[in-house]
């Protein structure tokens, strides 16, 4: 009998079936057809079946749900997806357009999407000595790249880009 992915994909099924194992977190066969069929129409059938013949069997499941979001997030949110609702602290928007999917709609982008200002935040230790280092931040934002770095001696961080009159507190070793 063939799972629910392959019966709206249209495509002979058989017990090594690599969707079928996708689909077993999706409680309902019908949401699993509705996630299926949205997956395969944004990424492409074949493309989605290359994706899932990728990975090893065990994270397949994982893969899929990632899809789901991916394309529910790029489908309301299309400049940042996913990631950018995600960041923006707007994580109930693809939620809910995923809800959508799985309940048998289509979602709709957002009239005014949230803007991602904070992008990426990367922080590394600079010279450890007996187990405390400096921290070295530097963060990618809309308005371009600045490197946080701490003071000397008061435990503040100063931000090094222009414009910036405030410095931000960095205080991870207290």
């Amino acid at each position: 009998m063939s799972c629910n992915g392959c019966r709206v994909l249209r495509r002979g099924c058989s017990d090594q079936c690599i969707l079928r194992p996708c689909l077993e977190w999706i409680q309902s066969p019908q949401a699993q057809a509705n996630a299926t069929l949205f997956v395969s129409k944004f990424f492409g059938r074949s493309d989605l079946m290359t994706f899932i013949a990728a990975v090893p069997q065990s994270k397949r499941p994982a893969l899929f749900q990632s899809l789901l979001f991916e394309a529910c997030g790029r489908t309301v949110n299309p400049v940042n997806g996913a990631v950018g609702l995600l960041s923006t602290g707007n994580w109930h928007i693809c939620q809910a357009a995923v809800d959508t999917v799985l309940a048998g709609g289509v979602p709709s982008p957002v009239a005014n999407p949230p803007s991602v200002d904070r992008v990426m935040q990367r922080c590394f230790v600079v010279g450890e000595s007996s187990g405390a280092g400096i921290i070295n931040c530097m963060e990618m934002t809309a308005s371009g790249i600045s490197e946080l770095s701490p003071e000397s001696g008061n435990g503040e961080s100063g931000v090094n880009q222009a414009g910036d009159k405030r410095p931000k507190l960095l205080n991870l070793f207290a």
